[in-house]
């Protein structure tokens, strides 16, 4: 496909890729609001009710996706992430375990997925600009990702974390390699996610390190 074409396929999908994302997040406050505030039966109704139409919404997404490409299984296979994006956790006996409870984090995926398509736009033009923004907002949502997961796992256990700005300054440390020690994982969800953001984090923070260099190198 020309590069043109590719583009203004892109642009075509932009507003609904946005909304995507805008779900996306919502649904990701909905899990901090629900973990980290004390509601009642009501309020926890509603929550679940606007996390299941998010789940419904990403559904119909998916399938038509899946009906309009060309190649379906190769679509299914470069895609299958959105499909757990889209199923609804919040009711059930899979809210008895923490474990099962970072499921919820699928959600994360669906942001990274449409974050992924929108960079689609950044690869066919040689706008420095455009590629800043992509890496930058990539290594946003990874920070981000971690620092729901972290909160998830770690809110009642870890007595340091108390509120979601906590695993959220965890994150941030962690992915730049600080490492100030005032807040550290006690269960061994959290040093799998610790994990799985100190391997992604340092290479993703250190190519935002080196575009803001290189800017500024450039400029002089």
């Amino acid at each position: 496909m020309p590069a043109k074409d590719q583009i203004r396929r892109v642009k075509e999908n932009l507003w609904a890729d946005f909304v995507i994302i805008v779900l996306a997040l919502a649904s990701v406050g909905l899990l901090i609001f629900e973990l980290s505030a004390d509601l009642m039966a009501e309020e926890v109704a509603l929550i679940r009710a606007a996390d299941l139409l998010i789940s419904l919404i990403f559904m119909a997404d998916f399938v038509a996706g899946l009906w309009l490409a060309e190649d379906r299984w190769r679509h299914f296979r470069h895609n299958w992430p959105d499909l757990l994006a889209s199923i609804p956790i919040s009711d059930g006996i899979f809210r008895s375990f923490r474990l099962l409870r970072l499921s919820r984090l699928v959600r994360v995926v669906r942001v990274m997925a449409r974050v992924r398509r929108m960079g689609e736009i950044a690869s066919t033009t040689t706008d420095r600009s455009a590629m800043t923004i992509y890496t930058v907002t990539i290594t946003s949502v990874v920070i981000l990702a971690g620092a729901v997961a972290f909160f998830s796992v770690e809110l009642q256990p870890n007595p340091d974390v108390n509120r979601f700005f906590d695993a959220l300054w965890w994150a941030v440390v962690t992915a730049t390699t600080v490492g100030y020690g005032d807040i550290y994982p006690v269960t061994t969800e959290g040093r799998l996610v610790g994990m799985l953001l100190m391997f992604f984090g340092i290479g993703l923070v250190g190519t935002v390190a080196g575009l803001v260099s290189g800017y500024f190198f450039g400029r002089r």
